[in-house]
């Protein structure tokens, strides 16, 4: 019977040997995705100030100090800032930590210094944010890292108070059993356990939480296998990788490599004693001693941890006082990984169109995005603090929001929301409302007609009367101003600048409804959108405002367009690139009507409907354009300054009245954004082909100030005649002056 039992155990070794060499010899786990926002890429010369790296660095969890020692610290001095980059896996490359110095001069980034070799970056890249993870098939997020990456402190402080002896068994600790038994006797019931960390492992990974003898039994045998083939590193190793540490929803926390972002933000090499304490500590019950739902047993726990290890002479008398008496310092949950799911349902349309994968199905990826944490916080407040206000102010429950934040250069999509609980993975209106976009088609009947320089101008003047308009099915169309008032003409400028509805309408009459549509066709809206209709020069075309933020990229960014994206690499578990994608622009409309119109709508900001807005950030000459739908159904505004396009609809799923104006609407919001995130100026740059003149009151051009009311406006000069200089606008000879009159005369007055 003996020697049968004996084959029989024998047996039943060898069979959990080959279950442990399975699981441990292959794929151990498998890895959610992790999404990572925008890779901020710095240049010299590079429009980026001293506050705003800041900003960044604080976002990525850098730490400010006296004196910068390790990586993840950040020191301000004067107009610099000195810092260490952590190292990183990027898409392309591995990159190691950098010790780095910043010159800054106003907004302008001047100089990258390597503190190192002494020597400039033309080029440098910070680390992206991890911003979330997406869930896993078995409910387990970790971040993997190798035992030689683990700080020393940590091990030994896990070991001091979990396995003071694990270097020293086989497996389990007869002793440690022993004393827990007795103990566990002696109260009537268990108040300890002797679990090895390999026991500890063992059940992790094979077994269940169940309490009985046989489990027990059978964890101890697995220990014993476990320990007799495998180095004790490899067990701490998977042991630091595997523990358990808490709840996300429903996902578990696990490995103390994402215990440490969770909870501090900070890689686990960059925490302190404390911060370590806390998280051995948890060690015992995750649930009992989370930071977030129990603070004051977990900081009781945390100090019981320092004591232990005061006791066993790991740290001095000294030492443990003054880290007990520190507080928690923990992240609030959903602070470092949140979810937005607004822009990962936008993630999610381009992946399908960019790569074959289900990326919640394949594991380990890692997916660079180009979302930046701090915009995208700075419009997720804006909503929060604004509709609530304007909820009540209008007595509508159901008052819904589009924002949508987009670089003007890469069309990289930096912000987007698409509903008023911006964490809410429900409608998303700023991909999906597809509602009429009112005024904001004005800009784009303009740009039709500046496109063509030989007869219109900001100065060319334009009817305003009472029209009547007949229809191919016989109807009449008579369009109206909003204020119902009639001024006989007005130049091109001024009806942008006050958005005119019948200057509109009857410049779209004389260009022609066919090259307004090719218009909007090459700005990217497909032909199945466009009415052939005249109503549509004042806004009777339905767009979402996705749609929108493509069409006013180009017209920010000079009339090259960038596609709107919000993926920019997507990698597999083993490194390798399964997309890549890098921001190209192409040329689609005229550099020069495109110049035009960006002035104009800074002409808005500065004196038109959004005027209001000038006088706030009159410094930064923003452009911008209003947007208001009959009987105030929808509400946009567009708001553009030197770096950022920011779409902002507001309106109700079931189209009624939102009774606000885009002024009192969706201007007020883009407004409390910038409140937020402070803006860039923009400082137009006039083409070649633009030349700059004073015009008066009857709308003619002269290279001199004539009267103290004469503006300054830029004219195209197609024929490429030398005029008045683009911005000096010197003063000619009287005979020159005679000439240039005479043309302009013949040119432009109208």
């Amino acid at each position: 019977m003996f020697f049968l039992v004996l084959i029989l155990l024998l047996l039943y070794g060898f069979y959990l040997y080959l279950k442990i060499g399975h699981l441990i010899n292959g794929k151990v786990w498998s890895f959610p995705t992790s999404i990572y926002g925008r890779i901020i890429n710095l240049e010299p010369g590079s429009f980026y100030s001293q506050k705003e790296i800041v900003n960044i660095l604080k976002n990525t969890m850098y730490k400010e100090v006296d004196k910068v020692m390790i990586p993840g610290e950040y020191v301000i001095k004067k107009n610099t800032i000195e810092f260490i980059r952590r190292n990183f896996d990027f898409p392309d490359m591995k990159e190691k930590e950098f010790y780095v110095k910043l010159f800054f001069n106003g907004n302008i980034l001047k100089k990258i210094k390597n503190m190192e070799s002494n020597r400039d970056f033309s080029f440098f890249r910070l680390e992206p944010k991890l911003i979330t993870m997406l869930k896993s098939p078995e409910r387990k997020k970790r971040i993997f890292l190798s035992i030689n990456k683990y700080p020393e402190i940590l091990v030994k402080t896990l070991l001091a108070i979990e396995d003071k002896s694990f270097y020293k068994h086989e497996g389990i600790n007869l002793f440690s059993i022993g004393r827990a038994l007795l103990v566990n006797i002696m109260a009537g019931h268990t108040i300890q356990g002797g679990s090895t960390l390999t026991q500890q492992l063992i059940k992790n990974l094979f077994l269940t939480n169940t309490r009985s003898i046989l489990r027990k039994m059978n964890e101890m045998y697995m220990a014993v296998i476990l320990d007799c083939f495998y180095t004790k590193d490899r067990i701490l190793e998977l042991y630091l990788n595997e523990v358990y540490l808490g709840q996300d929803g429903d996902e578990q926390i696990r490995g103390f490599p994402l215990a440490s972002i969770y909870y501090f933000g900070r890689p686990i090499n960059e925490l302190t004693l404390e911060q370590y304490a806390l998280l051995v500590g948890m060690v015992k019950g995750a649930s009992l001693y989370n930071p977030w739902t129990h603070p004051i047993l977990a900081l009781k726990r945390r100090n019981l941890v320092l004591l232990s290890l005061y006791h066993q002479k790991h740290i001095t008398k000294n030492i443990y006082k003054k880290l007990s008496q520190r507080p928690l310092h923990v992240k609030s949950k959903g602070k470092v990984i949140s979810y937005h799911p607004s822009f990962m349902q936008f993630v999610n349309i381009e992946l399908k169109k960019k790569i074959d994968h289900a990326i919640n199905k394949v594991s380990g990826l890692r997916i660079f995005t180009t979302l930046d944490p701090i915009t995208q916080n700075a419009v997720e407040k804006t909503v929060k603090s604004t509709i609530p206000i304007l909820k009540k102010q209008k007595r509508l429950k159901d008052l819904e929001i589009a924002m949508i934040v987009i670089d003007k250069f890469t069309g990289e999509i930096q912000a987007l929301v698409g509903g008023t609980q911006t964490r809410f993975n429900g409608y998303n209106r700023a991909l999906n409302a597809r509602r009429s976009i009112g005024s904001l088609s004005k800009p784009i009947t303009y740009l039709t007609a500046l496109s063509n320089p030989k007869k219109y101008h900001l100065n060319t003047w334009i009817a305003d009367n009472p029209i009547s308009i007949k229809l191919e099915n016989g109807r009449f169309w008579m369009p109206n101003n909003y204020n119902y008032n009639f001024s006989g003409k007005v130049m091109l400028l001024d009806a942008l600048i006050h958005s005119v509805n019948i200057p509109t309408v009857n410049i779209s009459l004389d260009i022609g409804l066919k090259n307004i549509i090719d218009m909007w066709l090459k700005l990217g809206i497909s032909k199945k959108q466009l009415n052939f209709f005249p109503s549509i020069s004042l806004g009777a075309i339905n767009l979402t405002p996705i749609e929108v933020g493509q069409v006013y990229q180009i017209i920010a960014n000079g009339g090259y367009k960038s596609l709107l994206s919000s993926v920019r690499s997507v990698l597999s578990e083993d490194g390798k690139v399964l997309y890549y994608s890098l921001p190209e622009s192409k040329y689609t409309v005229s550099s020069e009507a495109s110049y035009l119109i960006l002035y104009a709508m800074q002409q808005v900001i500065k004196n038109g409907t959004a005027k209001s807005l000038g006088k706030t950030f009159k410094q930064f000459n923003l452009a911008g354009k209003t947007g208001t739908t009959n009987n105030l159904v929808d509400n946009w505004f567009i708001g553009i300054d030197g770096k950022q396009i920011v779409i902002v609809w507001m309106g109700r799923d079931n189209n009624k009245s939102t009774k606000l104006y885009s002024t009192s609407g969706a201007m007020q919001v883009y407004q409390k954004y910038l409140h937020y995130h402070h803006p860039i100026p923009l400082n137009l740059i006039p083409p070649k082909n633009i030349s700059m003149f004073y015009t008066n009151h009857q709308g003619r051009l002269f290279c001199e100030k004539q009267h103290q009311y004469d503006q300054i406006i830029p004219i195209w000069n197609f024929k490429n005649i030398k005029i008045c200089h683009n911005s000096d606008l010197l003063e000619y000879s009287s005979k020159r002056k005679k000439n240039l009159w005479f043309w302009l005369k013949n040119l432009f007055y109208n």
